[in-house]
């Protein structure tokens, strides 16, 4: 992943200078928080106090010539919003407000007094009613250092604001074309340019063919290797073992020479006229090389999970498949794919049979999904023509046996699996959807309010 870029934006108060307050207490505390981004992965662009309106529209343009990627502001005292709001209103990068303070507690006995220090919450309110009546996206993160979540909040933001920037322009590869008769998730080219910026490259079968027959033998030799070092395989077949990497290695050529930032496989469009094997482990390590996937067709779906894996890596494209209403928990699957950045252990390859098409065989790679916190989301139009995004907290659990040779995860929601159930469909959300594990909701809610999208929560 690259850097992100913060500006670090510390709004102060001509006032205070002009009446000599010390600045030694708060530029420690600006210091020490931009130390915080620091050890988050971020590269951090520091700046002096801003406090009047040339200052701030310097600064604005200064990180934006410096390819910042983001603006977080820290207020070290109060700012009249009126000074710093044509900057941020008007710039096109997007604004997390870190709202901290200082001090953890407020006792007299400190020296000086702790107000003079502490007390930029009335300007975080007052630029927030501000940035709100100028119409512009912003995320709050509030909390101490010591005694919050706030710089993992804060560090979330960042990360889903740069997710959701890199939406607009990207490309997605179409592997076949949409599963005929599935219209939850179609989309057409020009929907999908004219909505997202998502442009929507197509493989014909003979664009296909002519990957695979492209692969280079040693290629395939050291890829095979691969996957003999990473997998657990199951079966001794060299023959299908070579069509199922050169299918792999194909895919992959295609994503790289285009430059995709996603792709789509539909199974039912596989066959010996183009990729020859349904190439279930690619599509798995694709994700893992932060690449987006969905399956059957399902582009769009794709293309989210891409620009969330740009930033977060534990983002896998997930699909519901039963519920287990006795132990309240959801069973999640597919047929072969799944990030394994989030599998609990070694995959393990199978020999498969493919009744679907005459490629007739595949290797197909079963995991668990590991347990853990996450976030589950679900891109959707609406009865008004307007794409959504529906999200949901949910706990991911311990397996259950007998799942062995499948795709498999549980999540548990956070009400009745019937209840969820039932909302989800009352909502209109398709039936593929994406997980982000240890992320908060707010966050990927941040997300889709900067791709323009609608958002609704369970």
């Amino acid at each position: 992943m690259k850097q992100i870029k913060v500006g670090l934006l510390p709004l102060y108060i001509k006032l205070y200078d002009d009446c000599g307050t010390d600045r030694t207490y708060t530029t420690a505390f600006y210091n020490r928080m931009a130390g915080l981004l620091k050890n988050q992965g971020f590269d951090v662009i520091k700046t002096d106090y801003c406090r009047v309106e040339e200052e701030f529209k310097k600064t604005v343009a200064d990180f934006e010539n410096q390819g910042a990627d983001v603006i977080v502001t820290l207020h070290m005292a109060y700012s009249p919003s009126l000074e710093s709001i044509e900057a941020l209103s008007s710039t096109e990068l997007p604004i997390v407000v870190l709202d901290s303070t200082e001090a953890f507690g407020l006792n007299f006995n400190q020296s000086p007094s702790p107000i003079g220090n502490n007390h930029g919450i009335h300007g975080v309110m007052d630029m927030c009613n501000l940035l709100k009546q100028r119409g512009k996206t912003y995320a709050i993160a509030a909390g101490h250092e010591n005694n919050s979540d706030v710089i993992k909040k804060t560090s979330d933001f960042i990360k889903a604001a740069v997710a959701a920037k890199s939406l607009k322009g990207s490309k997605v590869g179409a592997f076949g074309a949409s599963f005929k008769g599935m219209g939850d998730f179609l989309i057409s080219k020009e929907e999908a340019m004219e909505t997202f910026g998502i442009e929507i490259v197509s493989f014909s079968d003979e664009q296909m063919s002519a990957l695979v027959k492209g692969v280079d033998k040693k290629a395939v030799e050291q890829e095979k290797a691969n996957y003999k070092n990473d997998y657990v395989i199951t079966f001794d077949d060299e023959e299908l073992l070579d069509k199922a990497v050169k299918a792999a290695l194909a895919v992959r050529q295609g994503v790289n020479d285009n430059n995709l930032d996603a792709f789509s496989v539909n199974f039912l469009d596989v066959t010996t006229k183009n990729l020859g094997s349904m190439p279930f482990v690619e599509c798995c390590k694709a994700m893992q090389r932060g690449i987006g996937y969905a399956g059957e067709g399902d582009v769009l779906t794709a293309s989210f999970v891409g620009a969330l894996l740009k930033t977060f890596k534990d983002v896998s494209f997930i699909e519901i498949f039963c519920p287990d209403w006795q132990n309240n928990k959801l069973l999640i699957s597919h047929m072969g794919e799944m990030n394994y950045t989030v599998a609990t252990d070694k995959p393990v390859l199978e020999k498969s049979n493919f009744v679907y098409t005459d490629a007739k065989l595949a290797v197909k790679g079963f995991a668990q999904f590991k347990t853990g916190n996450a976030v589950f989301g679900n891109v959707y139009k609406d009865s008004d023509g307007k794409y959504k995004l529906l999200l949901s907290n949910v706990e991911m659990c311990e397996g259950e046996p007998g799942f062995e040779h499948s795709v498999r995860g549980w999540f548990k929601p956070n009400k009745p699996v019937a209840e969820f159930l039932e909302e989800l469909s009352e909502y209109g959300a398709i039936h593929h959807s994406f997980l982000v594990y240890d992320v908060n909701i707010k966050a990927i809610e941040f997300f889709g309010k900067l791709v323009g999208l609608g958002v609704n929560k369970i």
